[in-house]
């Protein structure tokens, strides 16, 4: 039989083992955690238009930074359970862009109350947020449709992601939607197309759900002069434009209109938008530009063709994506 010295003993060894189990967490340091808002292939020309990784999991009091990983500019919107606004929005004075998607919103912290968003962000630029309550918001870039994320925000002292976590998620998803989505596109879209109305076809960018392929297929076409090509938008949402700058600068796309008692308008470049020169019958010397061509559900694939009539080589661009070119070389 124990003594009650042997039992006061035991129960202090008892307690002493149960004592942590039994003990609140200790609450960690609040923490900021880096999540990419966009990303590409070595080369930049597949682009990917996701947040990755998808969802990420907080506690009270951590900060999220997004960094934009790509060359497609992207913005980061919470808006506070309402759905995401257009991003742009035409009017009778020119084409602007939503101020909501185009410029920050709110402050520096979120409670799931007030619209908040980082503004466009271009390459390597990054936009962090502070939660401040428990709750799971979804997020959007609002100039990509469906490029949507998620924060989950837990009481503090909880079980979240880790930088570690993240990084390995954010590399999976990326390497595999740039395999199986961006490098088939690639290879479902080399050679020239069948074009009934041309010589040839070229495709003007290819697209298979995140994976943006901002390319021209094939990058180079040897022609006769007299004959025609025409540019195939394959696209799903993303647009672009053929533009032969015939030695002038490219334009800039978003053009800032100051406004007295505000932030500047941003327009959209009517020099981008609208189509220049004259495509049916186009000697090389002068600027041409197929404007501002987007895929529309429900509505014909947009395609842009032009006849050379002039020897020589020509340079092409599409001037909404920095290294999205081409070449058409024009012989007698």
């Amino acid at each position: 039989m124990q003594t009650l010295s042997q039992l006061a003993h035991t129960g202090l060894i008892a307690a002493i083992c149960v004592a942590p189990l039994l003990s609140p967490a200790v609450a960690r340091a609040a923490q900021t955690l880096t999540v990419s808002a966009g990303a590409e292939s070595s080369g930049g020309d597949v682009q990917l238009t996701e947040f990755a990784p998808v969802q990420v999991t907080v506690n009270v009091g951590d900060t999220v930074t997004w960094s934009l990983d790509s060359t497609e500019f992207h913005d980061v919107l919470f808006t506070a359970g309402a759905q995401p606004p257009d991003f742009i929005q035409p009017g009778p004075d020119g084409v602007f862009i939503n101020p909501l998607a185009g410029l920050p919103q709110g402050g520096p912290s979120y409670d799931g109350t007030v619209v908040t968003g980082s503004g466009m962000l271009n390459k390597g630029q990054s936009w962090s947020l502070t939660f401040t309550k428990a709750g799971t918001y979804p997020y959007y870039c609002v100039i990509h449709a469906g490029m949507i994320g998620s924060i989950e925000v837990k009481p503090s002292g909880q079980l979240t992601d880790t930088q570690t976590s993240i990084n390995t998620r954010r590399t999976a998803q990326i390497n595999a939607d740039i395999a199986t989505k961006g490098v088939r596109t690639i290879m479902a879209n080399q050679g020239e197309l069948s074009i009934d109305a041309a010589t040839a076809g070229i495709v003007a960018g290819a697209q298979n759900g995140p994976a943006d392929v901002q390319r021209f297929f094939p990058p180079r076409v040897t022609i006769h002069a007299g004959n025609a090509l025409s540019w195939v938008w394959k696209t799903e949402e993303t647009p672009h434009t053929v533009t032969f700058l015939a030695g002038q600068p490219a334009p800039e796309v978003v053009v800032p209109l100051p406004q007295t008692g505000g932030p500047p308008r941003l327009q959209l470049n009517p020099l981008v938008l609208a189509p220049g020169g004259d495509p049916t019958a186009w000697d090389g010397s002068s600027w041409l530009n197929s404007g501002f061509l987007q895929p529309m559900s429900g509505q014909p694939t947009p395609t842009f063709t032009v006849r050379f009539t002039a020897p020589g080589s020509y340079d092409y661009v599409c001037v909404l994506h920095d290294g999205m070119v081409g070449t058409i070389v024009v012989v007698p």
